[in-house]
Formats: C-alpha cells, structure tokens, sequence
C-alpha cells in the first residue's frame, strides 16, 4: 500500500483548506455566542468582597473593531469532491481482500505441512 508524495500533498492540502473552512464557520459563529445573556455577578453573589471595590467588568467591543475583523476574515472556496477518492478507496478494499485470501492459502499450505509431517513422513522413513 504505498501511497506517493503527490497523493499526501494533496491530501494535506484539501485537509488545510477544510481547516480554514472551519476557522471561518467558527469565526462566524463566535460573535452570536458572545451576544448570549450572562449571568450578572453582584454583591449578594459575592458577599466577601471589601467595601467600595469593584468588580471587574471586560470593555465591550467597539464597532470599529468588529469592522477591522470581518475584512479580515478571508473568503474560502468551495472544495469540490476529489474524482480520483473512489478509485483509491476500491483499490484499497482489493488490497485488503487479496491478504485475506493469501492468509487463508498460507494457513492450508501450513496445516497441509503439518499433517504431512505428522502423519506422512514416518511411514516414508
């Protein structure tokens, strides 16, 4: 089963792309988590905190900023199915089915030794 050079490239290729399909999927996705109601921390919820402090609470984001990152995200093409796959993939199966048929002659060739060497080779001597 050796695969060659140009067959891992290109499988690495299509998998890099799949990956950035995915960044951008989860890129488009990670800012409707972000607008998720949460859960306010107040003084009853913490009631260790001395008087007069603070709790910290992140900047909310400016506009400009979700403007800087959405030119940033880049645009993916769609991948179209490999033609040559199927082929592979047959030639794989055949493969495992020919060291199947050739572990089961190797298992009858040496069952066939052993019963010749057990039973036929005392009455020859």
């Amino acid at each position: 089963m050796a695969i060659s050079l140009e067959e891992l490239k290109r499988q690495r290729e299509q998998i890099q792309k799949h990956l950035e399909w995915l960044d951008a999927k989860i890129a488009e996705l990670a800012p409707n988590e972000a607008e998720a109601p949460k859960a306010e921390v107040t003084a009853e919820v913490l009631p260790s905190l001395p008087e007069g402090a603070e709790l910290f609470t992140p900047p909310t984001p400016d506009e400009s900023v979700e403007v800087a990152t959405e030119e940033l995200k880049p645009s993916i093409p769609m991948v179209e199915p490999d033609p040559g796959a199927p082929t592979y993939k047959a030639k794989t199966q055949s493969e495992v089915m020919r060291a199947k048929a050739g572990c089961f002659v190797l298992f009858i060739l040496g069952t066939a030794l052993f019963l010749f060497l057990l039973f036929g080779l005392p009455y020859l001597l």
